[in-house]
C-alpha cells in the first residue's frame, strides 16, 4: 500500500517541479526549494525545543507527557518531509510544524486509537464470550 503512494507522490513532485521550473526558471525553482527547506529547518528547531520544554514541564509535575511525545514524532516526520525536495512534501511538512494543525492531527489519531482499543477490549465483549474459565480437578499419579 505504501509503495504506490511513494510512486504517485514522487511523480507529482517531478511534475510540479517541472511546471514551476518552466514558469519561473530552473535556478529560481531550486532556490525556492532551498528557501522552503531553510524556513522549515528554522521552524523545526523552534518547535522541537518548544515541545521538549513542554515535555520537561509535564514530567516535572509528575504527569505523563504522552501528547508531547506524539508531537515530537510529528515534528520528526515533518522535518524529514521538509528535507525531501519538492513542494508537496514541503507543504505537508510545514503543516506538521504548525502547532494548530499538529494538534488536530494528533487528536484525530488518538481518537481513532481509542475507538480501536474500545472495540478490542475484552471488557466490552458479551458476558458469554468474556469468561472462558473451565473448572475442574487435576490428579497427578
Amino acid at each position: 500500500m505504501l509503495f504506490p503512494i511513494f510512486v504517485i507522490i514522487t511523480l507529482l513532485e517531478i511534475y510540479i517541479l517541472a511546471n514551476v521550473g518552466s514558469a519561473i526558471g530552473g535556478f529560481s525553482t531550486v532556490l525556492l526549494v532551498i528557501i522552503t527547506a531553510l524556513i522549515g529547518s528554522i521552524l523545526l528547531k523552534s518547535q522541537g525545543f518548544s515541545t521538549l520544554k513542554k515535555m520537561q514541564e509535564k514530567t516535572a509535575k509528575g504527569q505523563a507527557p504522552a501528547f508531547e511525545m506524539l508531537e515530537g514524532v510529528a515534528i520528526i516526520i515533518s522535518g524529514i518531509l521538509l528535507l525531501t525536495p519538492g513542494f508537496i512534501t514541503d507543504f505537508v511538512g510545514l503543516l506538521g510544524l504548525m502547532p494548530w494543525s499538529r494538534k488536530i492531527l494528533i487528536d484525530k489519531i488518538s481518537n481513532k486509537t481509542q475507538q480501536f482499543s474500545q472495540r478490542n477490549n475484552p471488557k466490552n465483549q458479551p458476558q458469554n464470550q468474556q469468561n472462558n474459565t473451565i473448572e475442574g480437578e487435576f490428579w497427578e499419579d
